[in-house]
């Protein structure tokens, strides 16, 4: 009988321990349960509804400080403030508010320590630190979290600047060279002293046909490090390694395979921006696509009026142009547009 009470306890005690080691591993799979199911959901939306919420709508104050005339890039810092870069006409950095509300000039125009010329692009990275890529002067600027001026790099040469959780600096040649004949690697790992580590992304040779130019950000780095980079003209998102491996090139539904062309006009893309472990994003003429980490597509042609600047974690910010009613141009909305739980 004791015999038997001991094997029972035993059971007893090996099925809960198993039990819990199996709930164990259940917590730690419940991020990619909620993924997959989350993934599983977006297959079937009709409405950027249906899976993010405003976080927030807000309108850039206008001064004669603080009018914008382009925006070339838009980032936002560690006390959530918005920057606002404008690298090609006022050849400026402005700074505002969560609330919109114009704060400063990063800095200001000249050849000196901490100024710009044509800051085109800009980064944070974790410690808060602010990048500013000067195109025109070649170099970057670091400004800490209270914009106050550090250091520089120089001798640098690339439109669009990204920084990883590391804190490695990538730039993207956004620019399209009509009259070049030639393939040229799109990204560049840049080193403490401005030499380039190494380069990769070649851009791919069905663009030398055309001879369209055309500026604008195509890379964004994933909170795993690993770059989604894709081509303004061409609509292929390719995953590459932080050290410049090719991973996989993403699928493209054959309903989207022809929208490189409209008309006469190439149609411009926007992207490709991470969303959490969730999404990756391709926004065409007012549409999104969707796709999963793995390049699965997911949905897609969901209505978002205005351009994608900036997305960071579960967050989507996007920059929207309206006329006012007296007919003159205002500055900028910004929404925040944010997954839902």
């Amino acid at each position: 009988m004791r015999k038997r009470m001991r094997e029972f306890i035993c059971f007893i005690l090996v099925f809960y321990a198993l039990n819990g080691y199996a709930l164990h591993k259940a917590g730690g799979a419940d991020n990619q349960l909620k993924n997959s199911l989350y993934q599983k959901h977006a297959r079937h939306l009709k409405s950027i509804n249906e899976i993010f919420e405003i976080k927030s709508n807000i309108q850039l104050e206008l001064s004669p400080d603080s009018a914008l005339a382009n925006v070339t890039d838009l980032v936002v810092d560690t006390k959530g403030n918005y920057l606002i870069c404008d690298g090609t006409q006022l050849n400026q950095v402005w700074i505002f508010s969560p609330q919109g509300k114009f704060l400063r000039n990063l800095s200001q125009q000249g050849q000196g320590p901490g100024e710009y010329y044509a800051p085109l692009s800009a980064a944070v990275d974790r410690e808060g630190n602010i990048l500013i890529n000067d195109y025109l002067q070649s170099k970057i600027i670091y400004f800490d979290k209270d914009y106050k001026y550090k250091n520089e790099i120089k001798n640098v040469r690339g439109h669009f600047i990204h920084v990883n959780s590391r804190g490695e600096i990538y730039l993207y040649e956004g620019m399209l060279r009509p009259m070049s004949k030639s393939v040229f690697e799109t990204i560049k790992k840049i080193g403490p002293d401005g030499q380039v580590i190494f380069s990769f992304a070649p851009l791919m040779g069905e663009i030398l046909a055309t001879r369209f130019s055309f500026m604008g950000d195509g890379m964004d780095i994933g909170d795993d490090d690993n770059i989604y980079e894709m081509n303004p003209l061409y609509y292929q998102v390719r995953k590459w390694s932080s050290e410049g491996k090719f991973i996989k090139a993403f699928d493209v539904p054959k309903l989207l395979k022809g929208i490189r062309k409209s008309g006469d006009d190439y149609v411009i893309l926007n992207g490709p921006f991470c969303l959490g472990d969730d999404f990756v994003i391709v926004q065409r003429n007012g549409l999104i696509d969707l796709y999963d980490r793995e390049g699965h597509y997911l949905a897609g042609s969901l209505a978002l009026p205005g351009k994608i600047r900036y997305s960071r974690s579960r967050d989507m910010y996007v920059e929207l142009w309206e006329q006012e009613k007296t007919g003159e141009q205002s500055n900028p909305r910004i929404i925040c547009y944010c997954l839902k739980k």
